[in-house]
């Protein structure tokens, strides 16, 4: 049960004071539990986490790096995050999608110079992490005031929506599966209601377990289904399985130095800039892992913590040859959702994660698992931080009579949902703003230049008029200088 009462944080915004079932710092007691805790976790991840090193293949036309690379990273950085936070932020590191399309057209331009620029977005967010450090959190308070940050969370949760919804048959034009499309919309509702009864009729253990029995539910589903309607219809995917001498037993690790040194520079020109966008995600997560825990994050460990931690981790994956990671809401999800916001639980996870990226066997039959499975799933969890960008604003009670909130809201949901995208070259690369970092961006340009009070005029007028009034004051000053100068100096002789 949640109290009421609401702190008001360093980050400037308020959350709930939310009473967990298991803090960070305590491990549950029963082994079992423990490990079908973490499991959750895996399976939030997975989906995602897999998909991004199958996008990059595709988009390169050659294989970059296989679905165990991604496990292993996804595995590693998350443990190096726990360590360098000091395991106080029960966060899940997985691949991020904001660096796919880079990376795969890039590759077959620059080898594994696309490595070296993934260790190069590391040393960004250290790099960054260091200024937060002497700089303070003042200035993420100005730039990331309530009235940014739930609607970011908000995009956050709703720009992957369309893959749940596509997942899950909902969309008639993006359903490209050999079955009916009703047979998923049928799974996918199963899924979703066995996981929503679990979570709010359950009790005892299984209620802060909904997301993998609603998996597990609609899997075992998805197999009775696959038989009693005829294999032909191909509800699950067998060839994943059928031939072993495809499966992926082990990482494809990279030697990252086996490079063209030219390459380096156009590489880094073009993967590099999206770290800002990644960047404020990673903000917008913690933020809202905060609303959704009750902690402090922002100065408990400090962001500049989390920064240098997703750093660290972000240099290893380019060291091993591995998709860069980032902060998954996912598994934000399922924190806020079950209320065990443990270190631990999250720290076995990625210990599973590790393992798994050498048992092909395992990662086959996840790779099975029909898409409406995950698609019900998503619903849920996706919604779930989107409400949480909701609960933000409630929280701080954000005055939308005030046109200007109007405004800021507005055009941060808009960019951020409507796939509003701005491209501009840089050497041989293109970096391109969209989704949630444009809305970032033009959500804190708006916030810092429009007024917050009636007939105040614009913040960014009013400094040039005072620098316009300024720089004519010295000039008047000096040719009055000048004559006085003039009358006091004797005429020559």
């Amino acid at each position: 049960m949640e109290k009421s009462q609401n702190q008001i944080t360093e980050q400037g915004y308020e959350v709930n004071d939310i009473k967990l079932l298991l803090e960070p710092n305590q491990r549950p007691k029963n082994m079992w539990q423990w490990a079908i805790l973490s499991l959750q976790h895996v399976f939030a991840m997975f989906g995602s986490t897999v998909l991004v090193p199958l996008t990059i293949n595709q988009i390169a036309g050659v294989e970059v790096m296989n679905i165990s690379m991604a496990l292993f990273c996804s595995g590693v950085g998350t443990l190096i995050y726990i360590v360098c936070t000091s395991a106080k932020v029960p966060m899940y590191l997985g691949s991020s999608f904001a660096y796919m399309g880079a990376i795969g057209s890039c590759y077959p331009l620059y080898g594994n110079a696309v490595f070296i620029a993934i260790m190069i977005v590391g040393v960004i967010y250290i790099s960054v992490g260091v200024i937060v450090y002497y700089v303070g959190n003042t200035f993420l308070e100005k730039i990331l005031p309530a009235i940014i940050v739930g609607p970011l969370i908000i995009i956050i949760g709703m720009s992957v929506a369309p893959s749940a919804i596509n997942n899950s048959g909902l969309n008639p034009a993006q359903w490209n599966q050999s079955y009916s499309r009703w047979i998923g919309v049928g799974i996918a509702a199963f899924t979703f209601t066995v996981t929503a009864l679990v979570a709010m009729k359950c009790k005892g253990f299984t209620k802060v377990i909904p997301v993998i029995i609603g998996v597990v539910s609609g899997y075992l589903l998805s197999v009775i289904l696959h038989f009693a309607l005829g294999t032909e219809n191909h509800i699950l995917d067998t060839s994943k399985i059928n031939d072993p001498s495809v499966w992926q037993w082990y990482p494809s690790f990279k030697a990252f130095w086996n490079l063209n040194p030219k390459n380096i520079g156009p590489a880094v020109l073009a993967i590099s800039p999206l770290a800002i966008i990644v960047i404020a995600e990673h903000i917008g997560d913690h933020i809202s892992m905060g609303a959704l825990t009750g902690k402090n994050f922002v100065k408990n460990p400090g962001m500049h913590r989390t920064l240098i931690a997703d750093g660290v981790s972000i240099i290893f994956d380019g060291m091993v040859g591995g998709p860069p990671n980032t902060t998954y809401g996912e598994n934000t999800s399922v924190v806020g959702m079950t209320k065990i916001a443990s270190v631990w639980v999250t720290g076995l996870a990625a210990i599973f994660a590790i393992i798994l990226s050498f048992i092909a066997p395992v990662n086959q039959l996840v790779q099975m698992m029909p898409g409406p499975v995950m698609g019900g799933i998503s619903i849920i969890m996706f919604g779930l931080i989107a409400t949480n960008g909701i609960r933000v604003l409630i929280n701080n009670k954000v005055d939308y009579s005030n046109i200007r909130n109007v405004f800021i809201t507005s055009i941060i949901l808009v960019l951020g949902l409507g796939g509003a995208i701005f491209n501009f070259t840089i050497g041989s690369g293109t970096l391109s703003f969209s989704g949630t970092a444009l809305a970032a961006f033009v959500g804190i340009f708006l916030n810092l230049v429009l007024p917050k009070k009636l007939n105040e005029g614009f913040w960014t007028l009013n400094w040039i008029s005072a620098k316009i009034s300024l720089a004519k004051n010295k000039k008047k000053n000096k040719t009055k200088k000048r004559k006085e100068s003039k009358k006091s100096k004797p005429e020559d002789k």
